[in-house]
């Protein structure tokens, strides 16, 4: 700042911060207050659900655009868009509770990546329900009990997560996709031992333990690797050893998991950010009973069952690429129904409104031997 009325002393710049927040926490409470209302006449109208996914993502795509602006602008040093991400996350969900109170499922428990894809979307003011497996979060959402749940769908390195695509491949399930969450996932080694030489058990997750197969064979040749329902389970096993319960060593056992282990079972962290790709990502699903407007930049999921014929995924795919939609991922699961029949999962490019994309599922429905389920359209998400 060249304004010679400028604050130069620490104190005074201490005070100019402290009424810059009184600014900031004034218009966060004015926008809760339009929050508010818009929930207020949401119910007065019945005009759909209070969360709309597509709103969100127009709000954080115009605030991550404008953060680049206004830094230029002013010359000043850009924050980062992971951080201007998550604090408008915090904000959007506060307000959203103010609207409707909001309850979400997960695959518990508490400090799981599925419990922090959850509150990464919907912040600290939602109210979270761990479940056991992945069929009790679908149930906790078709039955009403919860408004929306968060659910692992795949990793860039590892691939799709079978359970929940086979629940979605289940053409009586109701539930529909409305957001996606790309989270980060980096691992962390905690264990009481000294030293990692000391380690003789390391438990995780089947997919943490896959994450970083390269790392525990070249730093852990000599641990057995055991598979846990979650990586809070296996802290939870090496603390039950410690009060004297079960086999384990808690001496020698490490468990595989997200920096919050530590926090939560006071567990030493022995070596940070284990995994064999540092740009790891897994995708996550919103669902619920609903799915999400067009929002500009948008994804459709589908469930498409075929006869076993010569060229059946063929003339399934044949529609999109005559209109020019990409489809982002295909996976193929057994129907369950029928020796070698199968089902196949779609993610194609484009909302279920956009006329291209319309046509092309009603030619689809139109086919001989197609059964047809739409999963939902929702927002592209961004990694940060």
């Amino acid at each position: 700042m060249s304004d010679s009325s400028a604050p130069r002393t620490l104190p005074e710049l201490r005070a100019a911060i402290d009424a810059v927040d009184d600014e900031i926490l004034a218009l966060i409470q004015h926008r809760a207050a339009l929050a508010a209302e818009v929930g207020r006449r949401k119910h007065v109208q019945g005009s759909g659900p209070f969360y709309v996914p597509s709103r969100e993502a127009s709000i954080i795509r115009r605030l991550l655009g404008k953060n680049g602006e206004l830094a230029a602008a002013n010359h000043a040093t850009k924050i980062p868009d992971e951080a201007v991400h998550g604090i408008y996350r915090e904000i959007i969900g506060a307000c959203l509770a103010l609207e409707h109170p909001l309850t979400i499922a997960y695959l518990g428990p508490e400090g799981t990546f599925s419990h922090s894809a959850a509150t990464r979307q919907f912040g600290a003011t939602a109210h979270y329900t761990p479940c056991a497996n992945f069929e009790a979060v679908f149930d906790e959402v078709e039955s009403g009990r919860v408004t929306y749940a968060v659910v692992p769908v795949e990793n860039a390195f590892e691939g799709a997560v079978t359970p929940t695509l086979d629940l979605f491949a289940d053409m009586e399930r109701s539930v529909q996709i409305c957001a996606e969450i790309q989270l980060s996932i980096h691992h962390h080694l905690f264990s009481h031992a000294a030293d990692l030489r000391e380690i003789a058990t390391v438990i995780s997750h089947p997919q943490p333990l896959g994450h970083c197969r390269q790392w525990l064979r070249n730093q852990l040749p000599q641990a057995q690797l055991l598979e846990s329902s979650s990586t809070v389970r296996g802290a939870e096993l090496i603390l039950d050893a410690k009060n004297g319960a079960g086999t384990l060593d808690w001496r020698t056992s490490a468990v595989i998991g997200p920096e919050s282990i530590a926090d939560r079972f006071d567990l030493p962290l022995l070596a940070r950010n284990i995994e064999d790709h540092h740009d790891n990502t897994t995708r996550f699903f919103v669902i619920g009973n609903h799915d999400s407007p067009a929002s500009g930049e948008d994804k459709t999921g589908l469930v498409i069952s075929v006869k076993d014929v010569p060229g059946a995924l063929f003339n399934v795919i044949r529609p999109f690429a005559e209109r020019g939609i990409g489809l982002s991922r295909i996976e193929s699961r057994p129907s369950k129904r029928k020796l070698w029949e199968y089902l196949f999962l779609v993610d194609l490019i484009g909302h279920r409104d956009d006329a291209n994309v319309a046509e092309a599922l009603a030619e689809l429905r139109a086919m001989h031997g197609v059964e047809l389920k739409l999963l939902g359209s929702y927002p592209v998400s961004r990694k940060l």
